[in-house]
């Protein structure tokens, strides 16, 4: 019996090594072992937000989720929590709001994007319940292979000393190249972006269902005095013209879903912050995008960070 026990002891070894190993490096920080995580995938915001849920809560994509929270924090005066997760769809921001709102944890505002493109019907993502049941599953979590391969290249990154990376470019002159060795007008991101969004906007109809949700949870949260922002966060003039204004997308959204969005936030006193169509403090493209959705970190977002939550109040 004795022999028994050491063998098993012994089969146990690597299983504890590989769990101390997996619970060290994981970005997601699903234990609660570390500060905070340093992913903002859409397990380690959730995650964050059961282990220490706040009351004044982001919810969108990827355009919000990197926020300098310090700096959020020291323009708007109070503290923020960011939800916002990269591809989240409108679908799957509404459900993680409609979660927040049913978790019986206090909400006194949320800042809820949306845009063009998440208004899609086409960009219908749904991964919530998947998601849930992960939260809800620990050993999942620690056999999911993706999170596993996720804890190695943290653990790689940490002995080559390795930084952390940031979207943003000092772009030299051969990020201003063709193929064909001839020079852009953009740069090299931000050139190519209208084509990798293109497949999705090409048969672009607007998402009424999504819409409508949108509407309930405006009248939610006017019922239960919590303070909601509606946010179209800026874009590229190149994706406006390009892509907009090619598959008739600015023609719906200033003829048909920016009224609606009007009508909704009018008749539910919720606020609606529109930088996508109305401008911005972003006047250049060039510099402050990093491609076009996403602001470049170092010179785009900090001046869209001041302007939206100085907006905000």
């Amino acid at each position: 019996m004795k022999n028994i026990l050491k063998k098993l002891a012994l089969l146990c070894i690597p299983v504890v090594v590989w769990f101390v190993f997996f619970a060290a490096f994981e970005p997601n920080n699903y234990f609660g072992l570390k500060a905070s995580a340093t992913s903002s995938q859409p397990v380690a915001r959730v995650r964050a937000y059961q282990q220490e849920p706040g009351t004044n809560l982001i919810l969108g994509d990827s355009r919000l989720a990197h926020f300098d929270m310090a700096r959020v924090e020291q323009v708007s005066g109070k503290a923020w929590q960011n939800l916002a997760f990269g591809g989240a769809s409108l679908k799957e921001t509404l459900d993680l709001a409609d979660y927040v709102l049913d978790s019986g944890n206090q909400v006194d505002s949320l800042l809820v994007e949306v845009s063009f493109y998440t208004l899609n019907a086409g960009y219908n993502t749904d991964r919530f319940q998947a998601l849930e049941e992960t939260l809800n599953n620990p050993l999942a979590y620690c056999l999911n292979l993706e999170y596993n391969v996720n804890a190695l290249t943290v653990a790689m990154d940490t002995l080559k000393g390795t930084p952390d990376t940031i979207e943003s470019g000092d772009w030299t002159a051969a990020d201003y190249l063709a193929d064909d060795g001839t020079t852009l007008p953009l740069h090299r991101k931000l050139y190519d972006y209208p084509a990798i969004i293109t497949p999705k906007c090409r048969s672009w109809t607007l998402n009424e269902a999504q819409l409508t949700r949108l509407a309930e949870l405006a009248a939610r949260c006017q019922n239960e005095g919590i303070a909601l922002t509606i946010v179209l966060p800026p874009m590229a003039e190149n994706v406006r013209t390009e892509v907009c204004d090619t598959f008739g997308i600015t023609e719906a959204m200033q003829d048909e879903v920016l009224p609606e969005l009007h009508a909704i936030a009018a008749e539910t006193d919720c606020t609606l912050l529109d930088y996508e169509w109305n401008g911005s403090c972003i006047t250049d493209d060039d510099t402050q995008f990093f491609d076009g959705f996403h602001l470049d970190e170092k010179y785009g977002l900090p001046d869209w960070t001041e302007e939206l939550f100085t907006d905000i109040g």
